[in-house]
């Protein structure tokens, strides 16, 4: 290590000695890219991969060291472009039923590419067990003559057995690249080192330990809250902004541009928003892959301007994953004792279910910043 760097999680891995212990390390598969195979057309085709998983999990055993032991349970079988909330609640369900057992070493999922950033903030976000859990998957199909797969799970099963990953909390292990969860994001379509993160060039020193990495301390329930992307390009209307006010959405992240600008009439339309709906929490965003977004600029619909209207911003986090940040906070927030009103506001009446949802998204205003990535 060069002298006065800061360490990193590599640095750790790399300099950590190995336990002696037996780990048991559970293999929780989701379908994917790892499993998938490749039609006669030349499509790779994820889900029902049984055969395919039988065989990802032999090959594993056989290069596999002997003191490791391993387990396995499908919890899901698709393609991840297919997953969303429900999906996530899933694999949340699934790591915490499996940490119920004190003999587990730590979890490892197999998932696609597509999505495994919101996956992974997912599990992040309710994560507060010392146990790793390390994500995987691969750029080629299971049958590729070159596939990637059984390298990066091996890789992810070694980690997992280190004691050096814990209190990392949820890893992403592809291409012989180690992550942590906040801030990664899939940054190539084909190469074999598929995700970088994004986060701050210099880690702040000296945070308290509940912000280094802080939990909900609730279980959300993805599936039961809607927040939408908007992707703000250029010169673009507020059609889009409305037409998912009008689908029920309780959150919006608006991808803008540089530092989390938004076009003029975009910001026009989350002014009266934020007049007219208070219960809608709105979060700016920015189509640049790296660097912190910050409310710096003026003017219609600049971000200084949004944030005099309560509207809040990803920092390091990109869209996907500040998606799932919103949907989560608002989710905790439901459950909170001012929110319980919206349990019996249905025969209560609307002015009830509009005053409980006011105050849970006065709540994720207020915890926001909290979840900032600081490191």
């Amino acid at each position: 290590m060069t002298p006065g760097r800061q360490t990193t999680t590599v640095d750790r891995v790399n300099s950590a000695e190995t336990s002696t212990d037996t780990p048991h390390i559970v293999i929780c598969t989701t379908g994917g890219t790892i499993t998938a195979s490749t039609t006669p057309d030349g499509a790779v085709l994820a889900g029902g991969s049984e055969a395919a998983t039988t065989a990802m999990l032999d090959g594993l055993r056989a290069v596999l060291p002997g003191e490791i032991r391993v387990s396995a349970r499908q919890i899901l079988d698709g393609d991840s472009s297919t997953f969303g909330p429900a999906e996530w609640d899933t694999m949340v369900a699934a790591v915490a039923d499996i940490f119920d057992d004190p003999e587990v070493s730590g979890v490892v999922i197999t998932h696609g590419t597509d999505t495994l950033e919101e996956s992974a903030i997912a599990l992040d976000l309710h994560h507060d067990d010392p146990r790793p859990v390390a994500l995987t998957g691969a750029q080629l199909a299971a049958d590729h003559p070159e596939a990637d797969g059984p390298a990066n799970l091996l890789d992810a099963v070694l980690l997992a057995a280190d004691p050096v990953s814990r209190d990392l909390g949820v890893l992403v292990v592809l291409g012989r690249a180690i992550l942590q969860a906040r801030g990664v994001r899939k940054w190539h379509t084909t190469d074999p080192v598929a995700f970088a993160r994004n986060s701050p060039e210099q880690p702040v020193e000296q945070l308290p330990p509940g912000m280094e990495r802080p939990v909900l301390g609730g279980r959300a329930r993805f599936s039961e809250v809607r927040v939408d992307v908007l992707a703000c390009s250029p010169g673009s209307d507020a059609t889009a902004l409305r037409a998912c006010v009008d689908a029920g959405a309780r959150g919006l992240v608006l991808e803008g541009t540089g530092s989390g600008n938004l076009p003029p009439l975009v910001g026009d339309a989350v002014a009266e928003l934020a007049t007219e709906r208070p219960d809608i929490v709105v979060v700016a965003g920015t189509r640049v892959p790296r660097g912190e977004a910050t409310a710096t600029y003026g003017g219609r619909g600049g971000g200084a301007e949004l944030a005099t209207r309560g509207v809040l911003n990803v920092g390091y986090l990109r869209s996907g994953q500040a998606r799932v940040l919103l949907a989560a906070l608002l989710s905790v927030a439901d459950d909170s004792a001012t929110a319980d009103a919206a349990t019996s506001a249905g025969e209560a009446g609307e002015a009830e279910v509009s005053e409980a949802r006011m105050a849970s998204a006065n709540v994720v205003r207020q915890r926001w910043s909290r979840f900032h990535l600081y490191n």
